[in-house]
C-alpha cells in the first residue's frame, strides 16, 4: 500500500491542512505549493487536489481554520470573563493579541485580503466575521448597560477592533519602535492606547471611576506581557 493510499477519504483534507498549517508558519505563503505540500505529506503529487483545486483554494482553507481558531479563542476568553463590560472588552484584547502572537504568518494570510471573496468562499467569508461580531455583541450590551455612548455599536465596535488589530499587527511585524528593555517607554505608550480607546467609547459615568482605573492597569499589565 503506498504512502497516498494510506490516507483514506476522511483524513487526508485534515493531514494536508495539518501539513500546510506548518509550512505556512515556517516559510510563508511564498513556500506554500500543491506539490510541496504533497511531498511533506508523503501523498502523491495530485493527492492534494481532490481537495484542493489550487493553492488558492488551500489558502482560503488555511484562512478558514485560522478564523476559526481565533473565534474559538475569543469566545472561551469572553465566557471566562464573565459579564462585566470591561473584562470581556480586556478578554477580548488579550486574546486576541495573543493569537496574533502566537500565529503570526496563518494572521497575516487570514488578513491578506482572501477573505473577502464571498462568492468564491462563502463559508470563509461568513468565519472571517465571526470574531468581528462577537465584539459589536459586547459592545452592543455595553450600552445596553450604560457602560458604553450611544446606542449603535458599530462605531465603537470598529474604534476597538481597528485598535487592537493594528496594535497586534504592528507587534507581530516588529513596527514599533520601542526597545524591549525600555520598559518605562513601553508601559507609556501602552498605557496610552488603552487610555484613548477607553475615553473614546466609555459613556460618562458608565463605568464607575474604580472600574476605568482597574480596566486601564489591567490593559496595560495585559499588553506589557505580550510586548516584553
Amino acid at each position: 500500500m503506498s504512502k497516498a493510499e494510506h490516507y483514506h477519504h476522511g483524513d487526508l483534507r485534515n493531514t494536508l491542512l495539518r501539513v500546510g498549517g506548518a509550512l505556512l508558519d515556517r516559510d510563508g505563503v511564498v513556500g506554500l505549493e500543491l506539490r510541496r505540500l504533497a511531498r511533506e505529506a508523503g501523498v502523491s503529487h495530485t493527492a492534494p487536489y481532490r481537495h484542493f483545486a489550487d493553492k488558492q483554494a488551500l489558502l482560503a482553507a488555511l484562512a478558514e481554520e485560522g478564523f476559526t481558531q481565533l473565534h474559538t479563542t475569543i469566545c472561551g476568553a469572553l465566557e471566562a470573563a464573565g459579564p462585566a463590560t470591561a473584562t470581556q472588552l480586556l478578554a477580548m484584547a488579550e486574546a486576541y493579541i495573543n493569537f496574533a502572537l502566537a500565529h503570526p504568518a496563518r494572521m497575516r494570510l487570514m488578513f491578506s485580503g482572501i477573505a473577502t471573496d464571498e462568492l468564491a468562499y462563502p463559508e470563509l467569508y461568513r468565519v472571517a466575521k465571526a470574531s468581528f461580531y462577537a465584539l459589536r455583541d459586547v459592545i452592543a450590551r455595553g450600552q445596553a448597560n450604560q457602560a458604553i455612548r450611544g446606542d449603535d455599536p458599530k462605531i465603537p465596535t470598529l474604534t476597538i477592533w481597528s485598535t487592537m488589530h493594528g496594535l497586534a499587527m504592528l507587534l507581530i511585524d516588529g513596527q514599533i519602535p520601542i526597545e524591549r528593555n525600555d520598559e518605562d517607554i513601553r508601559k507609556e505608550f501602552l498605557r496610552q492606547c488603552a487610555l484613548h480607546v477607553f475615553e473614546g467609547v466609555a459613556r460618562r459615568g458608565g463605568f464607575r471611576t474604580q472600574n476605568a482605573l482597574w480596566f486601564l492597569s489591567s490593559v496595560l499589565c495585559a499588553l506589557c506581557s505580550v510586548v516584553s
